[in-house]
């Protein structure tokens, strides 16, 4: 291909420039007003001619300018196109032959950590590809030791969790308190000493409504007086309690959750036999 740069010119430049700097200048400091309104639109009209014929004449250059360029794009785009002809299914077989060497990269990645996940006491399955592993310049022994490094982390974490879980198991059965919801806050990462706290500050919440519940039976017993299988409340003559005598046959496991229902509800009872 060859090219020759185009010179465009403009003949005696410097006399056109002062030329039309003259006429310019001429009317740089012309003062608008009623009496000049009129000349001031003609000589506005006659600036702007000569500035669109100026403008005109550079856009016919540059159309003839771009003309031999647009030719030869084009023919450039031809050759282009013939050669993407041949490039585009070596370029696919190529993205094919990567995807499969990448597939075969991960079936020796997931053999591995599946021979290394007993020795380091941790789940195949817990251990998630890094894509770095997959690198088809990255050596054997970096994804080996990325692999083993990642494994010592997941044993930790769960030896720490394991650990965390019985603390927070026996302190919450210390605390007479159910510890499932406990560890379920656990395992979604809620720190120990903060869950510990939340025991304590529940078994307070628990106590002290307890005491509230006890005060207030206590009170209500000073007006209350037994008249046959009732309980009236002597200030409104109202029957707030009555003495019933069932015979109940059950499981122990269910006697054990009666009774804390009727703990729990104040409710009295007394065993007969």
């Amino acid at each position: 291909m060859e090219y020759l740069p185009t010179i465009i010119s403009i003949q005696n430049y410097e006399q056109l420039q002062q030329t039309v700097n003259d006429y310019a200048n001429k009317f740089n400091n012309m003062v608008v007003t009623d009496a000049t309104e009129k000349d001031a639109k003609n000589i506005r009209a006659e600036l702007r001619k000569v500035s669109a014929a100026l403008d005109d004449r550079r856009k016919e250059i540059k159309k003839d300018f771009n003309r031999p360029y647009d030719d030869f794009a084009e023919k450039v785009n031809i050759l282009r196109s013939n050669l993407d002809q041949a490039i585009i299914p070596i370029d696919r077989g190529l993205k094919e032959l990567e995807e499969q060497q990448r597939q075969e990269r991960l079936v020796g990645v997931q053999n591995l950590i599946d021979e290394m996940a007993p020795n380091y006491g941790v789940e195949s399955t817990e251990i998630k590809v890094d894509p770095t592993w997959l690198n088809k310049t990255i050596s054997k022994k970096k994804i080996v030791d990325g692999i083993a490094g990642t494994m010592v982390s997941i044993k930790k974490a769960k030896d720490k969790l394991a650990t965390d879980i019985l603390t927070i198991t026996k302190y919450a059965e210390v605390q007479k308190v159910d510890p499932s919801g406990w560890v379920d806050q656990l395992k979604q990462g809620q720190d120990v000493d903060y869950l510990m706290a939340a025991i304590d500050a529940q078994v307070k919440r628990k106590a002290e409504k307890q005491r509230q519940l006890e005060a207030e039976a206590a009170e209500e017993q000073t007006h209350q007086e037994t008249r046959g299988d009732a309980i009236v409340d002597t200030n409104t003559g109202e029957v707030v309690s009555h003495q019933v005598t069932l015979m109940i046959t059950a499981t122990i496991p269910q006697m054990e959750m009666l009774k804390s229902f009727m703990d729990a509800n104040r409710i009295g009872y007394e065993r007969v036999k």
